[in-house]
């Protein structure tokens, strides 16, 4: 019933896409002891964000792990499919390496990238990650910076991993469960209001 799959992934736009990775966070956060307010995720997907649409800042010693691999991590999110060429452009556009790379490597922290529409096989996960050092290749600390991909299928692993989420997201691409609903949670009234 609570079933979700890639192809589900894929329907998402990138608004929608960016709101499912930013309540995967806040789950993730949960599930390892931490406070929410350590995932930072919101605005106009098309205002300009440095390169992150969600990022997660733990404390120095924190301890996480799974889908968010360190206690800094970057998810730059995309609703297209992203091959070599367009990494190395997402990660230096124009030849110019994002700050926020270095802040992250410097940290010891992690970059991933989301596609929505990807569905990589083993061979091309791997091309799509040596793209990634690719770009970071020559940078001070790259050696210190996580890297990975994560396609529709990972992100649908990553949904099914957290089944309380899975009803909001069939909503939003019209695939309703039937006879659920998602309502947001209400604020209980003070007592004194009645």
């Amino acid at each position: 019933m609570f079933e979700i799959t890639g192809d589900d992934i894929a329907l998402l736009n990138d608004r929608d896409l960016r709101r499912l990775i930013g309540r995967l966070c806040e789950a993730e956060l949960r599930r390892h002891g931490h406070s929410v307010s350590h995932a930072a995720w919101g605005g106009s997907q098309t205002a300009k964000d440095g390169g992150l649409d969600v990022h997660v800042a733990l404390p120095p010693g924190a301890s996480i792990s799974g889908f968010i691999p360190r206690p800094e991590t970057g998810f730059q999110v995309k609703k297209p499919d992203m091959p070599r060429k367009e990494i190395i452009e997402e990660m230096k556009p124009g030849g110019v390496m994002r700050p926020i790379l270095a802040d992250l490597a410097k940290a010891s922290g992690a970059y991933i990238i989301v596609s929505a529409t990807g569905s990589t096989a083993f061979s091309a996960l791997k091309n799509r990650k040596e793209a990634m050092a690719d770009a970071v290749d020559g940078m001070v600390d790259a050696s210190k910076l996580a890297l990975d991909f994560y396609d529709r299928n990972r992100v649908a692993t990553w949904l099914r991993d957290h089944p309380g989420l899975i009803p909001w997201a069939r909503s939003v691409i019209g695939r309703s469960i039937p006879g659920w609903q998602f309502v947001r949670p209400m604020v209980p009234r003070p007592w004194w209001r009645g």
